[in-house]
């Protein structure tokens, strides 16, 4: 099988998580920095390294968007930086996945706009960690331990199968936490974008082929939910 190309663009701590995330499983991982130490400073192998300037779109398309590049991880510091390189992106290919990073608390509408698909803001999920330790600490504390005091607990995006058991179900039917013992965290409704909606959002989704579910628990519980909506309802 052939391995999905992804780029990486900037040099900083979370440029590195997510390259030392990546490398482990089956993608072909290049960094774009004028910092070579950015992949010094990592323990993976299979990452390689490309000094380029993201201003010129020849040399863009040297990188492969456009031919072969899946996703583009847009990490520069500055907002300016990560919105030029996704409007030269997309202009290049309209289809090319990027996800980047809110830098200031007026700029995801400004990522948005310049065609960003998937947007991380950090004073979005800070906030909602926030009143979570404010209004539920218990449950806070409880998930903080679990998912970072055990390493068989993950976080994984989990894909509707069309005609699977959750096909056409509402997210309040879907039950994870009795019949898996997940947490179900939120969805991705294709219906509406592609930006992850908390659970605890007004709207009770209903899912469709291809939107996503993200939960947290044990590996063998995801995969056990995985491999029951691989199956189609007869």
């Amino acid at each position: 099988m052939k391995k999905k190309k992804i780029l990486l663009f900037g040099c900083n701590p979370l440029v590195n998580e997510v390259a030392g995330q990546l490398s482990k499983g089956e993608c072909d991982i290049t960094i774009v920095s004028h910092d070579e130490d950015c992949v010094k400073r990592l323990d993976a192998k299979n990452i390689t390294f490309k000094d380029v300037d993201y201003t010129d779109d020849e040399q863009l398309r040297s990188l492969g968007i456009g031919a072969d590049v899946s996703i583009v991880f847009s990490f520069f510091e500055e907002d300016a930086k990560n919105v030029y390189l996704i409007i030269s992106a997309k202009d290049i290919e309209p289809n090319v996945l990027i996800i980047t990073l809110s830098q200031s608390l007026d700029s995801s509408d400004k990522l948005r706009a310049a065609g960003a698909d998937k947007v991380i803001d950090p004073y979005e999920i800070s906030g909602r960690k926030i009143f979570n330790m404010i209004k539920k600490p218990l449950i806070s504390e409880t998930i903080e331990h679990v998912v970072f005091g055990q390493s068989s607990i993950n976080l994984a995006e989990i894909e509707i199968k069309e005609n699977s058991f959750l096909d056409g179900q509402k997210l309040s039917e879907a039950q994870l936490s009795l019949n898996y013992n997940l947490i179900l965290l939120g969805v991705v409704d294709r219906e509406l974008s592609n930006e992850f909606i908390f659970r605890l959002s007004d709207i009770d989704h209903q899912l469709d082929p291809s939107d996503l579910l993200v939960v947290i628990g044990a590996s063998d519980e995801i995969e056990r939910l995985k491999k029951d909506i691989s199956y189609q309802k007869v």
